[in-house]
């Protein structure tokens, strides 16, 4: 657009100018379009909202068919590449390829359900086949062993970081506790450090890690290896966890793509730690079954006189 025909729109079209705090990582150019876009003149909030909408689609037109497709001139788009920072189309597109190895599931996600019901069903058929998947890629002769391991230790550490796992080792501590089995929870790595710098030989240090490549909870593992502990990795296959633990216990489960959902994983990762209990529960019964009678007594004494409730589930 020329001098005169901008004057004469007014404010309605800026100057093509650089947005403001044009600071940015130079690998996110998803990112800078997001934070600046209504910074942008209306012609170049119309590539970048092709850009952020269809970004494979504009990666991979030549210039006379993205002319064509957004009803752009040339000038536009290369003066466009140049005022979020680019040399040129080229350098745009090689910024957005680089942007997209993050996973263009983040850019072009699967399409959502249009009602709850959808939701309902899609949140339900995540959870069956997580679990479903758990159980029929589980290795039982590993899980064997970490019961058993889990059944006699002196004591249990049960470490993990992040979204999921640190709140999964809580519900570790929930399942074991109850059972009259001595178990420590932590999601600090500075912590996970130092417990496992005073563990002993008979504990069991059970970690959680749905990457598998926490390196900080890894360094907790060797710590708590190299003074005797027995280390168990609930994780996923072929990671870092899983060549660091005595015993890894690993779920071939993956997600279907649906970024803005919730992680099936999580239901995966909390079968396993059910089995774990569950086995731990039948291999320790008479321990087991009293520790959980005292608990319930407590509680229709004091809370809920309803003996056929859950014990404080």
């Amino acid at each position: 657009m020329d001098e005169h025909t901008r004057k004469h729109r007014g404010r309605e079209e800026p100057a093509d100018a650089a947005p403001s705090g044009a600071a940015y990582p130079a690998h996110d150019i998803i990112g800078f379009m997001l934070d600046h876009e209504n910074e942008l003149s209306r012609s170049h909030r119309k590539i970048a909202r092709a850009i952020l909408e269809h970004p494979t689609t504009f990666v991979e037109k030549p210039i006379e068919d993205l002319v064509a497709w957004l009803d752009i001139s040339a000038p536009t788009i290369t003066r466009f590449s140049r005022v979020i920072g680019c040399d040129g189309l080229r350098d745009l597109k090689l910024k957005i390829m680089a942007s997209m190895r993050v996973g263009t599931r983040y850019l072009e996600p699967v399409r959502p359900p249009d009602t709850l019901r959808e939701v309902s069903e899609r949140v339900a058929m995540r959870a069956q086949r997580a679990i479903l998947e758990a159980q029929r890629t589980i290795d039982f002769a590993a899980l064997e062993r970490a019961i058993e391991l889990v059944s006699h230790s002196r004591m249990i550490y049960a470490f993990g970081g992040g979204g999921v796992s640190s709140w999964m080792v809580e519900e570790v501590h929930n399942r074991l506790f109850r059972l009259g089995l001595r178990i420590s929870t932590s999601s600090d790595h500075q912590m996970q450090m130092m417990l496992a710098a005073t563990v002993e030989r008979g504990d069991v240090v059970l970690c959680s890690s749905l990457s598998g490549n926490n390196q900080e909870l890894i360094k907790a593992v060797r710590i708590a290896a190299d003074y005797g502990a027995t280390t168990i990795g609930l994780t996923v296959a072929n990671t870092p966890l899983v060549k660091a633990v005595h015993l890894p216990l690993t779920v071939d489960v993956a997600d279907d793509g649906d970024v803005i959902g919730p992680t099936c994983l999580r239901y995966a990762f909390l079968s396993v730690v059910d089995l774990i209990a569950y086995g731990a529960a039948i291999r320790s019964r008479p321990l087991a079954q009293e520790k959980l009678r005292r608990i319930k007594q407590q509680f229709t004494t004091y809370r809920d006189e309803d003996d056929s409730q859950p014990v404080s589930d």
